[in-house]
């Protein structure tokens, strides 16, 4: 079997490398065997998100599709037992403000959510190989993308969807790591594919109280597309054009900013141009990460930190390594063994691709292929 890390292993041990001992699954692979109940917005949000952006209803109309994803919202908060009604309340107001928004900023069209991806690592001694274990078994950097979007001129983008106290500065954004190796990976999972850049969907956390709910507008005509750039739009992506006959499409304009935003004060999009160099180092730092994570030498010290130990689940191990206590007592007693990963029911959209503009991707490496651009 390949040895696996996921962005979550990967945070883990560059903030902790105790914690991500005692937590990855490729180390000792422990959870607490009664975790505390959280509420978790923010990955309720992303849910009903994965919805809203389904490239199958992308050309429904509003008034079918809003429902639904309102819907998702209640099904995710329904699977997470710390969540009250307040916040289902909470989340509804905020979706619905959220609705009235985007369309002025979604000029795309959506092609997969939560996407899958794992992909085999670059051996830094260089050449064609890949990284393995003294074994021969591979490494693999392995995750999900929330949203894998084509706009009008056929650039394909990376979108995180995030529910944040404050907006992140454009250095914060340049430097997320992990939607830069989100895009590395796409584009390796998915051979000759090029991605453009990130999308950065920031949605503030509710206030509490949360607003008082709001009708939905109407919409302004009925049958009038209101949601980004349709499926069907025949400029450059409909469901009737073939890629050979795309020609058009590499003769966009040239590339749009490096960084450019939008938003009201609640929501905002930012879009983050990345360059071949930014996303060939991606590739080489994990594969140097990689490597250090199988060093059967590495050394498992703690960064103690408030802002590191005060959400660890492992505090009680750690203080017992620290104090020179039974640590195996202390897993036996609060910990239980992860087991294989729990591979997720397929989420519509995530498996297939949307049927429109960006569809499966042609062999953009093929000499004279049409989707071949610089």
């Amino acid at each position: 079997m390949a040895y696996r890390f996921t962005p979550a292993d990967r945070g883990a041990f560059k903030r902790c490398r105790r914690q991500w001992d005692f937590g990855a699954r490729e180390r000792q692979g422990f959870e607490p065997a009664r975790p505390a109940p959280t509420l978790d917005l923010d990955l309720a949000v992303r849910d009903a998100l994965a919805v809203y952006y389904f490239p199958g209803m992308w050309d429904w109309q509003r008034s079918v599709v809003l429902p639904l994803v309102l819907q998702g919202l209640a099904r995710s908060l329904g699977r997470q037992p710390a969540a009250r009604a307040d916040a289902l309340a909470a989340g509804e107001a905020l979706l619905r403000r959220y609705f009235e928004w985007a369309p002025r900023v979604d000029r795309f069209s959506p092609i997969q959510v939560e996407g899958g991806f794992e992909v085999n690592l670059p051996d830094p001694a260089g050449g064609d190989r890949e990284l393995v274990l003294d074994d021969g078994r591979p490494i693999r950097y392995q995750g999900r993308a929330d949203l894998l979007a084509g706009d009008e001129h056929d650039r394909y983008w990376v979108v995180s969807h995030r529910l944040v106290d404050r907006f992140g500065t454009d250095d914060d954004l340049l430097l997320d790591e992990e939607l830069v190796a989100a895009c590395w990976a796409v584009e390796r999972f998915y051979p000759g594919m090029r991605v453009a850049g990130t999308m950065h969907n920031e949605l503030l956390v509710p206030a509490a109280p949360a607003r008082r709910r709001r009708r939905l507008r109407r919409p302004a005509a009925v049958g009038q597309h209101q949601r980004g750039i349709p499926q069907h739009e025949p400029s450059g992506g409909g469901r009737s054009l073939p890629y050979a006959r795309r020609g058009a499409a590499r003769a966009r304009p040239a590339d749009p900013a490096a960084v450019a935003s939008q938003g009201d004060g609640e929501f905002r999009r930012t879009r983050i141009l990345r360059d071949r160099a930014e996303l060939e180092a991606m590739g080489a730092r994990l594969a140097a990460e990689a490597l250090e994570m199988v060093d059967p030498g590495l050394r498992l010290y703690p960064s103690p930190a408030p802002e590191h130990c005060g959400s660890c689940q492992f505090v009680a191990p750690c203080l017992a390594m620290e104090r020179g206590d039974d640590v195996r007592a202390v897993l036996e007693a609060g910990y239980r063994n992860r087991g294989p990963e729990r591979v997720e029911p397929g989420r519509l959209g995530a498996a297939t691709w949307g049927t429109g503009r960006g569809a499966a991707p042609p062999r953009f490496d093929a000499p004279g292929s049409p989707g071949d651009h610089p």
